[in-house]
Formats: structure tokens, C-alpha cells, sequence
């Protein structure tokens, strides 16, 4: 079994590699998937390019399974399970734009920049930032898994209370620096 060198991993990391955007997309499914078994846990997740954490009470044994459940209903029938709604990217897409919205109405000249004008301008930039998150999973942070990726097995973890599960990945067409 081979995997990333720790060099590859930061540097995938910071440049949203291949391996990053696909494990992304494997974790939205993945969390799709365990919350329509387990309806009433909270989940959550962030996604590396050795693997991906799964947040939550979940049971251990109820992972692996459906992450390779997944991995196969992206490769075939719904690789739409890779947007996820409540992913942070949209959080983050929001928070960009409603600032750059507010600094941009409260750095015009008067009349123009009233309170009244930056509070509808960060309005108008909230409504627009929903559609644009979802684009920006689409085509900048996910990534459909290619057919070279697996899922090598999953551990449990504790980190500040909370249970956690990482799902281990391996993916060598996906592993390279540039990939």
C-alpha cells in the first residue's frame, strides 16, 4: 500500500490537488449517505488528500460501507452527491463576497455610501452567494473520483469530545504534485 509523502499532501492541500477535490467529493457522498441512515446525528466533515474525517456519533462499522457506496454512486449514477448544501466552501464563497460587497458600498462617495446601501449591498451579495457556492464545488473544489482511487479502510478518533472517523484513500493517478 503506498501514499502520499507528507511534501505532496500540504502542497495538494493548499493547491486544492486532485486528490483533496476528490476525497471532497467522496466526503459530501459519503455524509449524504450516513445521514439519511442516521437522520437525527449531526455530521460533518473536511477532506485531505490522504482521506477524508467523517464528525459525528456514527458507528464505526456503519462507514466504510457507505463510503464505498459513495465512491461507486459518484463514479456511475449521481455524481451530484458530490455538492453538498451545507459544505463550507459556500460558507466561505458567502463571507468573501458579502465583505467585498460591504467594503466596496462604504468605500463610495456620498450619497451612495449610507449604512442603509452597505446592508443591502451584503444582502444582495448573501442571495447571490448561494448559487455561486454550489458553483464553486462544482467545478473548483470537487472532483469526481477517478477509477485509480480506493477506500483502504477507516479509523476512529476522539478530538475534543467529539467522535470522528477518518477514511484512509489511496489514489496514485491522483497522488503526484501537480496531479
Amino acid at each position: 500500500m503506498s501514499s502520499i509523502n507528507p511534501f505532496v499532501q500540504v502542497a495538494q492541500q493548499m493547491t486544492l490537488g486532485a486528490a483533496v477535490k476528490q476525497n471532497h467529493a467522496l466526503e459530501h457522498a459519503t455524509i449524504v449517505l450516513l445521514s439519511k441512515k442516521y437522520p437525527d446525528l449531526r455530521l460533518a466533515g473536511i477532506s485531505f488528500a490522504a482521506g477524508f474525517f467523517v464528525f459525528g456519533d456514527v458507528p464505526t462499522e456503519a462507514i466504510l460501507p457507505a463510503a464505498q457506496e459513495a465512491l461507486n454512486l459518484l463514479r456511475t449514477t449521481t455524481p451530484e452527491l458530490a455538492i453538498h448544501e451545507r459544505c463550507g466552501t459556500n460558507l466561505a464563497v458567502s463571507g468573501m463576497l458579502t465583505g467585498l460587497a460591504a467594503m466596496t458600498v462604504a468605500k463610495m462617495r456620498r450619497p451612495y455610501s449610507t449604512p442603509n446601501n452597505v446592508i443591502l449591498a451584503s444582502t444582495a451579495a448573501l442571495i447571490l452567494a448561494r448559487p455561486l457556492g454550489l458553483t464553486v464545488q462544482r467545478f473548483i473544489t470537487t472532483q469526481t473520483p477517478n477509477a485509480s482511487m480506493t477506500i483502504t479502510k477507516v479509523t476512529k478518533h476522539t478530538f475534543l469530545g467529539t467522535t470522528a472517523h477518518f477514511v484512509h484513500t489511496e489514489n496514485p493517478e491522483a497522488a503526484g504534485l501537480f496531479s
